[in-house]
């Protein structure tokens, strides 16, 4: 009997590169199965598994709110009763509910703008603001930070009726003329006027003040003496020191002047407090701006004008103030 020579397994010969990949392929699938780290899931509500992540995370914030340490044993209970809620709410049709759903808007939109806010170029309100850009906002806006002119005025008042007689206005002119003389007369005029304020002045605010009403800008004096006694005492100078005697038909007055404060520039730890708030609300601004542009860039808008235009404001609600409680009788 001849032997064949031929080998009894040709189709495996053959087919054998190709299983050999095929093995190949399936032990790097099983490889790379393996290299990926496993989501552990701590808990099964339903058919949600919570990862550990998300319970730890949960514990975490659980474990900030006391000062004994919580097992995990008892995060357990509190965490799986609100899961259940959660998934409850599906099937029950809360999640259809108005309300509900403004209310998953507004965190998941104050969720978005805190992570769009994040990755803007423009710095937020809450970031350090460098003595750098005070110094700069104090440099480029000089006329801001100037104080107007200020006079420091004296005054001695002399009230009178406007019904009084005829003479009974010149007793009082003549009564201020006498007063203008003294302190011409005296070695020291400043003082003869502070004493002659403290005994004779009508104006209660001034009177044991020596007359002096402080620094005043202009409007500011126009409004506690008129307008016609400011403007005698914006012409008084370190020269001409002493008014004539000011009629007006409810007082007379003196003035005297004490001091002149031109134009100055306040200093910058004077005015650092405003523009530290100008800065942040300038940010404020900018950063919704800038966020206003990038969401309108993720998610455009269309506005329905027609319908928009037929629509009427809802009437504001009516609320009637309970009634007062009665009196008890006696």
């Amino acid at each position: 009997m001849n032997v064949s020579s031929r080998s009894p397994w040709p189709g495996f010969l053959k087919a054998s590169p190709v299983l050999m990949l095929a093995c190949a392929l399936l032990i790097g699938c099983r490889k790379d199965e393996e290299s990926a780290p496993i989501q552990e899931w701590v808990v099964q509500v339903g058919t949600q598994k919570v990862s550990q992540a998300v319970f730890e995370a949960d514990w975490l914030k659980r474990q900030s709110q006391q000062e004994r340490p919580i097992a995990s044993a008892d995060v357990v209970g509190g965490f799986v009763t609100d899961w259940q809620a959660y998934l409850a709410a599906g099937p029950m049709g809360l999640m259809e509910d108005p309300e509900l759903q403004q209310a998953l808007r507004r965190v998941v939109a104050g969720k978005v703008r805190e992570k769009l806010s994040q990755s803007l170029s423009k710095p937020g309100p809450d970031a350090p603001i460098e003595a750098v850009e005070i110094e700069a906002a104090y440099r480029t806006q000089a006329q801001r930070w100037q104080r107007p002119p200020a006079w420091n005025i004296a005054w001695l008042v002399a009230s009178v009726s406007p019904k009084a007689e005829p003479a009974r206005r010149a007793a009082v002119r003549a009564r201020l003329e006498g007063y203008r003389r003294d302190i011409q007369a005296s070695a020291d005029p400043k003082t003869t006027f502070a004493i002659l304020c403290s005994n004779h002045s009508d104006d209660t605010a001034t009177r044991y003040l020596r007359g002096e009403l402080g620094w005043l800008l202009r409007e500011q004096l126009t409004g506690r003496m008129g307008e016609a006694v400011a403007e005698e005492a914006v012409s008084l100078s370190a020269t001409n020191r002493l008014s004539s005697v000011i009629e007006s038909p409810t007082r007379m007055v003196l003035l005297m002047y004490l001091g002149y404060r031109p134009i100055q520039m306040r200093p910058l730890d004077e005015v650092i407090p405003q523009i530290r708030s100008e800065i942040v609300k300038r940010r404020e601004e900018d950063s919704k701006l800038a966020l206003a542009q990038e969401l309108n860039r993720r998610v455009p808008v269309l506005t329905n004008q027609a319908v928009l235009g037929r629509l009427t404001a809802p009437a504001p609600l009516q609320t009637t103030p309970p009634a007062p409680s009665p009196m008890p009788r006696p």
